[in-house]
């Protein structure tokens, strides 16, 4: 009995669908054009994120080997006072 009931459910929202096919395909459609809007968004704000993050990072790179070049011009200093 369950089976039968189950087909008749199956059967009626097939009918439904099919005579609202119209309906259902605009609504799918607007769906897939909100859905591709919002991922190029997602794109573009990831990209930004990306482009921020390389920023950040080369500036510290930069701030460390200037860091290290300095070190390494004071320690060449004490060495040419200390030979003096």
């Amino acid at each position: 009995m369950l089976p039968f009931i189950a087909g008749i459910a199956a059967g009626a929202v097939a009918v439904v669908a099919y005579n609202n096919k119209k309906k259902i395909k605009k609504s799918v459609n607007k769906s897939a054009k909100k859905a591709m809007e919002f991922a190029e968004e997602g794109i573009e704000k990831t990209k930004e994120l990306a482009k921020d993050a390389k920023a950040s990072i080369d500036e510290k790179v930069e701030s460390l080997k200037s860091k290290k070049d300095e070190k390494k011009t004071k320690q060449e200093r004490e060495i040419i006072n200390d030979n003096n």
